[in-house]
């Protein structure tokens, strides 16, 4: 049923690239110039550096959070993965970074181990 129109529509498998491919033209440059449409000034722009700038800030408060808030929903199914997704979140609330860590852990092997040297 299914595979007869399937036979009717059957497309070449190896379509020449070339042919969807529009052609260059040369003229662009002229048109985008004659063409009526406004284009942006500074102040448009620094709009939108302002805005992207504010969603920056918004999304580095709210992520942290919300990766919590995911890492006890999955920790009722899968514990190891609520596990670790609440340890990141809480990590980036408090702002410690991989670098703190690796010191943090350094440091405590040189005191357990005692340097001899």
């Amino acid at each position: 049923m299914f595979s007869k129109g399937n036979k009717e529509s059957k497309i070449d498998t190896n379509p020449n690239v070339e042919s969807f491919v529009p052609p260059k033209s040369t003229n662009t440059d002229i048109d985008i110039e004659n063409s009526s449409i406004p284009i942006p000034d500074n102040v448009m722009d620094k709009e939108q550096i302002q805005t992207v700038k504010l969603v920056e800030k918004i999304s580095s408060i709210l992520s942290p959070y919300f990766i919590v808030i995911v890492g006890l929903y999955l920790s009722d199914d899968s514990f190891l993965i609520g596990f670790v997704l609440v340890i990141v979140g809480i990590l980036s609330l408090l702002k410690i970074s991989l670098q703190d860590i690796m010191a943090l852990v350094n440091k405590a092997k040189g005191a357990i181990g005692g340097k001899n040297s």
